[in-house]
This record gives structure tokens, sequence and C-alpha cells, in this order.
């Protein structure tokens, strides 16, 4: 019988600086319960945007790791995450995926919450459970720490950990110029789309931060079709803190050209969103200079653990890669737009949206197959214990400031050919699960 898999094991067979790693970290059981253990628990989770939760009693559910959680704005106000399990039980007491209410009831015996978790209603309390217990030590259990950054809420079960911007740290910077540079700021639109994919929950997350490298070969389409560019060697891969970011250019990056073409793209459909994308250039200009309009869109790119975004000038995404065991993975996706665009632009994008990265999207069925292939790959006896190359750009990195052109952008980088993030990423992994991960955010800076 093979030895157990331990993390003072895993430095063994994870050698990001090497950019190899492992195939077992996608199919082995005890690697996937140091994952819930270690990673899930003590990370900063993404559970929604304040668009969703603006009226006491909304709220929305979604996960935490394995855990279902109800992420709601209570009578008070406050926005809090309630574990969604009853306390008598264990059943979840909420089944929406979103909706206004002024309490919780179980399906199973009709232990009834109020919105801000309380317990409030127990059948049979005085006949059957007089002087056992107070209904007020048996509220929804709360995860101790929300934070929101620029609407975008997250929880944290651990006490001691950093604060959310700690966290997000220098890539604040690139998280802005994705979802602030309107004057309004963002919202979500049209409800969640929710997918189930057998792979592990590593394999998209790593594709979005990011890889430009399967794009042009797995997103290809007859030319008459006219969905995209051809793609160029411009670009570059970006990582600072937790967050990583990828970028593609097919254009010169210039002020000049009017909004008359895409201004930055590989994405060739009409769309009704260029001019204000113009106008957000010109004001970021303004504020910062020309070198940090070429961050704008932003491209893909992900906040470690598992919260991942896209954003592109016909479309802008953030989904989540909620873990469901070492081979399934369930994504949960919102269609973001800016708040002030008119609503007929709005929807607009929202439709090239469900098109192209929708669950039955033309590009999202193509990513779908590749993550299921990749795991049917790794799952085997000999292909598990082969190792995931991930070299691509090794040796090239520079900073992120040479790259921009501009000495504020922070972190580190690589070529758009370049898997340098993918690195990255999985270093701060390798931190997490073996216990050497810094307790401040600031200390994954590149």
């Amino acid at each position: 019988m093979a030895a157990p898999i331990t993390p003072a094991y895993l430095p063994e067979i994870v050698r990001p600086e090497k950019g190899l790693a492992s195939r077992l970290i996608y199919v082995s059981p005890e690697i996937y319960e140091l994952e819930l253990e270690r990673i899930f628990p003590k990370s900063w989770l993404f559970l929604g945007h304040t668009s969703q939760l603006s009226q006491p009693g909304d709220f929305l559910t979604t996960k935490m790791g394995e855990d279902p959680v109800i992420v709601v704005r209570g009578r008070d106000g406050k926005i809090r995450a309630l574990l969604n399990s009853c306390r008598h039980r264990g059943m979840r007491v909420c089944r929406s995926d979103e909706g206004n209410t002024s309490f919780f009831r179980c399906p199973y015996h009709a232990w009834t919450y109020s919105n801000t978790g309380n317990l409030q209603g127990v059948p049979k309390y005085r006949l059957g459970y007089a002087g056992v217990f107070d209904k007020k030590d048996l509220g929804l259990r709360e995860v101790p720490r929300v934070e929101e950054y620029r609407g975008f809420v997250f929880g944290n079960w651990d006490l001691e950990a950093v604060p959310l911007a700690d966290w997000i740290g220098d890539f604040k910077l690139y998280f802005d110029l994705v979802f602030d540079r309107d004057t309004d700021g963002v919202e979500f639109i049209g409800g969640v789309h929710k997918w189930t994919i057998d792979t592990n929950w590593k394999i998209p997350t790593e594709n979005f931060a990011t890889d430009m490298y399967h794009v042009a070969y797995s997103h290809a389409r007859p030319a008459e079709i006219g969905l995209m560019n051809p793609l160029t060697d411009e670009g570059f891969e970006l990582s600072a803190d937790m967050g990583f970011f990828g970028h593609q250019f097919s254009q010169p990056a210039s002020m000049d050209n009017g909004g008359e073409e895409p201004l930055h793209s590989y994405w060739a459909m009409p769309n009704p969103y260029t001019e204000f994308l113009a106008e957000q250039r010109a004001r970021i200009a303004e504020k910062f200079g020309d070198p940090m309009t070429r961050l704008v869109p932003g491209g893909h790119g992900v906040i470690f653990p598992n919260f991942a975004f896209l954003d592109i000038e016909m479309l802008r995404l953030v989904r989540v890669h909620h873990p469901e065991g070492p081979g399934r993975t369930t994504t949960y996706q919102w269609c973001v737009v800016d708040k002030s665009l008119p609503p007929d632009v709005k929807d607009a994008l929202r439709r090239q949206y469900i098109l192209t990265f929708g669950p039955s999207g033309l590009l999202e069925q193509d990513d779908g197959e590749n993550f299921r292939e990749c795991q049917n790959g790794a799952a085997g006896y000999i292909g598990r214990h082969l190792e995931s190359n991930m070299m691509l750009g090794l040796g090239q990195e520079r900073t992120a400031a040479e790259i921009v052109g501009d000495e504020r952008a922070p972190g580190t980088g690589g070529g758009i050919w370049s898997e340098v993030n993918q690195r990255r990423w999985l270093q701060i992994w390798l931190d997490f699960m073996t216990g050497s991960h810094a307790a401040s955010g600031s200390g994954d800076n590149d």
C-alpha cells in the first residue's frame, strides 16, 4: 500500500520553481481533504456583490469550499454570511438561489431563523425542549469575517486572517482597473449560472490565472464566423499579492483611433460597448497616464484561491470554481456591467456573455471539454504519476513596471506566452498546504 500523502511530502512532488507538479494534486483524495482543511477555511472567498443585496432581506446562496452558505442583508442592514445548515439536524434551511425574506425555515422540522440568523421558532419548544437549551444559543452558524471591497463581498472563517484589503494587496490597482473604472461602479445582472464538470477545481482556476496559450487552438473558428481576430505575440501575464492577471493585444494600444475600431482586442464581433470603453480609457489616461490604458479591458484573472474574472471589450463576468470532490467542480458565474450603461447596451452585453461564456456558450463549451479531458488524462494509474508541465516562459520573468511601462504597476510577470502566473499560483497553493504561508497577505508580494 502506498504511503499516505502528507504536507511534508508535497514539496517533493510540486516544484513551481521548475514549472513541474505531480498530477496527483488533481486526483488524490488525501490532497483534496488537505485543501478543505488548509485552504478554504483560511482564505477570503468570494460571496457576492452588494448590487445583489441592496435591500434588507435580500439574500443569495453560495458555497465556501464545500460548505453551503446564505449571504443576506439582515433587517438591521448588515450583510452576513450564515452556514446554510439547520442547528437541529443539519438540513439546508434555504434552497433558493436568491430572493428576499424576513426568515429562513427548515423544511424538515420547521425550526425558523430570522434573516440575521437568530433562532426564533421551534415547534413543540415548551413541550419538548423547555429547560434543555436556550434558543439564543442555537442560531445559524455565522461566518466571523465578512468584508467588501468595491462592492465585492468576501468571507473568511479564520479570525486571525489579514483584512480583505491586505489579502488583495497590490493587486487592488489591477482590480480597480477592471471593476472600478466607471463613475458609478458595476452591478451583477441576469442571476447566477451554475454548471458542474468532472474536473478538479484547480484546473479551470489555473486556466483563468492565466492561459492565453490555448486560445488560438481551443477556440479557433472558421474565418467566416467572424468571432476572433488573429492573435499576435503582444501581451503579458502579471501577478501581485494574491491576484493573477492575463492580457492580450492584437492592435496598438493607442488613444488616437477615436473609438472607431476595437481598442484592444482579439474579438471581432460587433460591440456596442466600444464607445463607452473609449471614454473609460480616456479617464484613466487623464488620471494615470497613457501606459495604464494598456490594462483596459483587463483580460482574465484570479484572486487566490478560486475567484476568477474575465474583462474583454464585449463582456465582463466573474465566477467561482467551487470544489465538489477531487474530480468534480461546480462553477457559479455572473454577468457584470457598468451601472451607468444604457439598458440596451447592458442587454447586448448580457446576450454576448451568454453566447460566448454562458454554460452553453461557444467558448465555454470548448473549455469545459478541456477541463474534463485534463482530468481524465490524469486519473489513471500511470497518468497520475506523471507531471504537469508549466515551464512556458520560465526564466523570462520581468517586473510589471517594466512590462507595462509605468513604475506604479506592482508585481512581476511574463510575456503573453507564459505560465508565470500558474507557477506563482501553485507556489501560494503549496505554501498554504505546507503551513508556510505568511501571516500577512503582503507576504505574497512578487
